[in-house]
């Protein structure tokens, strides 16, 4: 059987034949299916909705904290003002601070037991501070359950003085220094203000309506139309759970219920199911011609694909199993046409893949010629010093031989400079290394300039077998001659010091020449702010960077005696 036939048979069989049996049975399911579904999505809006109420909740109790830390609990003479008021000015004050808390829509009222003769009546206000008369029975009635919080804060339905009855936040005011006792109590009214932004936010169909519960079970408020009577409510819904439920009778309603226990709130959904449901089965007989319509536009889309792909498909498989890496092929593989569909880009990304396959196996191929060549010229760099080693060893020899000394002693300190300038291609030596280097170039200096400078070695024990970078204090010495002590007639003096300093290894080259130096200008040097000069300093403190980062480096200092000093800061390394 053809690949053709064979993908006819399968769509038939796997797609057609399982798409009409699934269509026929989750019609005769839809509706359970779209009620459960709606039911769970109703519950998870009812909770999204009902957080965002408790956020804003929350957000007034911490208010309250707030207020209460910054006039109770953490200012002592903001708890006398509170606790003492006995003018109208006073009392004045303290309702504008209430007043520019109240910014949100909500009011603040705070109750105070009146424990000092005041100019006016404050026991019949409304907002504002508010004081308690002696009798605790003329307290309002929902002072005893907030007392009951100790401090914590509650939500009701209840009324600040003779206002109409408004969702309320209380809580009692404990004494700072004595928690059995209570100053008072802090009220904030009108959240349904706030509330009422949340339960708008949600879109309802027609009809439906959200109930807010406190946690006595008494409604706060609600937003839409109709009500919910007595016993309406389904039993499984009235429990400390999250959940939803249709109506026994007929399923008229579907309510979604969500409890948070922090305020002890219940935000109940009633929504009619006829907006859910309402034209379902024409929407199902509507469903069901589109999907009749859409296998028929499948069948033809497949047959197209099937003889559009399955010529090229072959060529394609024929050119996996006769190519092979670097070799042409005995045909042309380009497309007959321009495609812009995923198969010709695959088409395409696959000729340039083996195109740079064959391009990646020809630049190898060049890349290991290169390699061997690279390796001969090492090679030829490595004899190159040994050849020069000898030379200046011969010389050496031969300077002996003839009786001078003098030069016989330089040329070995030169060949010393050249040895452990190259090390070998290292880049990091030791201190003792590091040292002989330097010493060898000096000694150079001393024969060319002979009684001209003293120099003066101040090196701590141990530090020999220390890392620090190749030829860092040879550029160091030679600027502190030529340009420090070179014309002072023998009074030049130089002193190379190492020193452990902790976690650190500081070089310090120093001299006593008199000539004035600009450290400003050498600091830009070092930076490489100005590069028409200074490459050898520049040179150190780089490669000082770049072994050991911006930390460390190289840096210059006048000497409190006079001349210069130039500091090498590295971290203390011990060769392993």
């Amino acid at each position: 059987m053809k690949l053709q036939h064979k993908m006819i048979l399968a769509f038939c069989l796997f797609i057609i034949g399982p798409f009409l049996a699934v269509g026929w049975a989750s019609s005769s399911k839809t509706s359970a299916t779209i009620k459960e579904e709606v039911g769970k999505t109703m519950l998870q809006l009812v909770k999204q909705n009902h957080a965002m109420m408790e956020n804003t909740l929350i957000s007034v109790r911490d208010k309250t904290i707030t207020f209460l830390d910054n006039y109770f609990f953490s200012n002592s003479s903001q708890l006398a003002f509170w606790t003492n008021i006995s003018t109208l000015g006073e009392m004045n004050e303290a309702d504008a601070i209430l007043g520019r808390w109240s910014s949100d829509g909500t009011e603040y009222a705070l109750y105070l037991k009146e424990e000092n003769t005041l100019p006016v009546d404050a026991t019949a206000k409304n907002k504002g501070i508010i004081y308690l008369s002696g009798n605790t029975e003329e307290y309002p009635p929902w002072a005893e359950e907030t007392l009951l919080e100790k401090g914590a804060g509650t939500v009701r339905l209840a009324s600040i003085g003779s206002g109409s009855p408004t969702v309320l936040f209380t809580r009692a005011i404990l004494h700072p220094e004595k928690y059995d006792e209570t100053l008072g109590f802090l009220a904030v009214s009108k959240l349904e203000v706030l509330l009422m932004k949340n339960m708008i936010a949600v879109q309802l169909p027609k009809d439906a309506a959200i109930f807010l519960y406190d946690s006595g079970g008494e409604l706060l408020m609600q937003y839409g139309e109709g009500a919910i009577a007595e016993g309406e409510l389904p039993a499984s819904l009235k429990s400390h759970e999250s959940d939803y439920s249709y109506a026994a009778d007929s399923h008229a309603y579907l309510y979604a219920v969500s409890y948070e226990s922090r305020f002890g709130t219940r935000l109940v959904y009633k929504i009619p199911l006829a907006s859910i449901t309402g034209n379902q089965a024409q929407f199902q007989r509507t469903i069901t011609i589109m999907m009749g319509v859409y296998l028929l536009f499948v069948l033809l889309f497949v047959l197209y694909v099937l003889r559009d792909i399955i010529k090229p498909l072959g060529k394609l498989v024929m050119f996996t199993r006769v190519y092979e890496p670097g070799r042409r092929l005995p045909f042309d593989m380009s497309p007959p046409r321009q495609r812009m569909d995923e198969f010709g880009l695959l088409h395409q990304a696959f000729i340039r893949m083996t195109q740079r396959l064959d391009q990646s196996i020809e630049e190898n191929y060049g890349m290991q010629i290169k390699q061997k060549e690279q390796e001969l010229s090492t090679l030829h760099s490595q004899i190159t010093p040994h050849l020069l080693y000898n030379t200046l060893d011969s010389i050496y020899w031969y300077a002996l031989d003839s009786g001078n000394q003098d030069v016989g002693a330089m040329v070995k300190d030169l060949s010393k400079l050249l040895r452990i300038g190259l090390s070998k291609g290292k880049s990091i030596i030791t201190v003792s290394e590091e040292m002989e280097h330097v010493q060898a170039y000096i000694r150079l200096q001393m024969k060319r300039y002979p009684g001209v400078f003293e120099v003066f070695w101040d090196v701590d024990e141990g530090l020999e077998n220390c890392m620090v970078p190749k030829v860092v204090i040879q550029p160091l010495v030679e600027n502190a001659i030529f340009h420090g002590v070179q014309s002072m007639d023998g009074e030049g003096q130089l002193w190379v010091r190492v020193k452990n300093r902790g976690e650190e290894l500081h070089i310090l080259v120093e001299d006593n020449g008199f000539i004035p130096v600009d450290v400003e200008k050498l600091r830009l040097i070092v930076n490489g702010e100005l590069r028409d000069k200074g490459y050898g300093i520049r040179n150190v403190h780089q490669r000082i960077q770049l072994h050991y980062g911006e930390a460390y480096g190289l840096e210059y200092r006048l000497r409190p005696e006079g001349g210069l000093i130039a500091s090498i800061v590295v971290p203390f390394r011990v060769k392993e």
